[in-house]
C-alpha cells in the first residue's frame, strides 16, 4: 500500500524531469534499495515521457534550419574579412550622425577668454561706481562744510 502511495506522489516523475530536490532523491534511492519494483516503475516512467515526447513534439518551422545555418555561415565570412584588415585601422574623422554642432578648438578659447575679460570689466566697474560713489560723499560733505563756516568780525 505504501509503496501504491509513493508511486501516485508524481515524485518518480519529478526525478525522471530532474526536479526533484535534494531529499526527495534521497528518498526514491531509499525506496528503492527496499522496493526493487520501483526501479521498473521508474524506467516505465522515462519511457512513457519519451514516448510523449516523440509522439506530441512541435516540429521547429522548416525554413529554421535554413536560417541558423545563414546565420553562421554569415558570422564564419564576418570572421575572414576581419581577419583580412587586421592590419588596417579606421579612424571616423567625421560623423555622418549630424544631429550635434562640431565647433573648431580656437573658438572655446576665445569665448574662455572673453567670459574672463568680460569678469575684469565688471569687477572694474564695480570698483570705480564704488569710488565715485565715495568721492561724490566727500565733495558733498566739504561742500556742507564749507556753508556752514560763518565768518566772524
Amino acid at each position: 500500500m505504501e509503496l501504491d502511495h509513493y508511486i501516485e506522489s508524481g515524485i518518480i516523475e519529478s526525478y525522471a524531469l530532474g526536479l526533484a530536490t535534494a531529499s526527495e532523491i534521497e528518498e526514491l534511492q531509499h525506496m528503492r534499495k527496499l522496493y526493487p519494483e520501483l526501479n521498473t516503475e521508474i524506467r516505465m516512467v522515462e519511457r512513457r515521457m519519451e514516448m510523449v515526447a516523440l509522439t506530441e513534439g512541435v516540429q521547429p518551422p522548416s525554413k529554421l534550419k535554413d536560417r541558423i545555418f545563414q546565420r553562421i555561415n554569415w558570422d564564419e565570412e564576418k570572421d575572414t574579412k576581419e581577419k583580412d584588415k587586421s592590419n588596417y585601422t579606421f579612424i571616423n574623422i567625421q560623423s555622418r550622425n549630424q544631429d550635434y554642432i562640431t565647433v573648431h578648438k580656437w573658438w572655446k578659447l576665445f569665448f574662455i577668454m572673453v567670459f574672463i575679460v568680460s569678469k575684469v570689466c565688471l569687477f572694474a566697474a564695480i570698483y570705480y561706481y564704488l569710488k565715485y560713489q565715495q568721492s561724490q560723499e566727500k565733495s558733498a560733505q566739504s561742500s556742507s562744510q564749507t556753508e556752514y563756516r560763518i565768518p566772524t568780525k
